[in-house]
């Protein structure tokens, strides 16, 4: 039925619902952060900056998918997605290690709550304020 292992990943994300795609890309984010840690920690800068730029790229995907209109949170939340980008940008360009330790401290505390509150919907068929 698949003819590449990624035919399944991109067949179960386009079919996913906007909460599912949410907890995929927080689960993928977690990954990036994790192995941009033991980047730093190995002094490995191409791990780093592969991790560190698909983190960067996923964190730029989450804001805008923020939606305003159903959720009064979301301009705030944009912000905060906004300082993290910066962060890791600078992080990963000057292989600041103290910038990177801030923004993933927000970012797990960002992935606690969305799982949160994607517990809470499930199954309710609420929205959680994504596209």
């Amino acid at each position: 039925m698949y003819s590449k292992p990624n035919d399944y990943v991109k067949d179960a994300i386009l079919t996913a619902s906007p909460t599912q795609r949410l907890l995929m890309f927080l689960d993928r984010l977690e990954i990036d952060m994790k192995r941009a840690e033991i980047g730093f920690d190995e002094a490995n800068v191409q791990s780093r900056n592969d991790a560190l730029i698909h983190a960067q790229e996923i964190i730029l995907h989450l804001r805008d998918s923020l939606r305003p209109d159903i959720w009064d949170g979301a301009i705030q939340l944009a912000s905060v997605y906004g300082f993290i980008y910066s962060e890791l940008v600078y992080a990963n360009i000057r292989a600041d290690r103290k910038r990177f330790d801030v923004a993933y401290k927000l970012i797990l505390q960002i992935i606690m709550a969305w799982r949160g509150a994607a517990n809470q919907i499930q199954g309710e068929g609420a929205s959680i304020g994504v596209a």
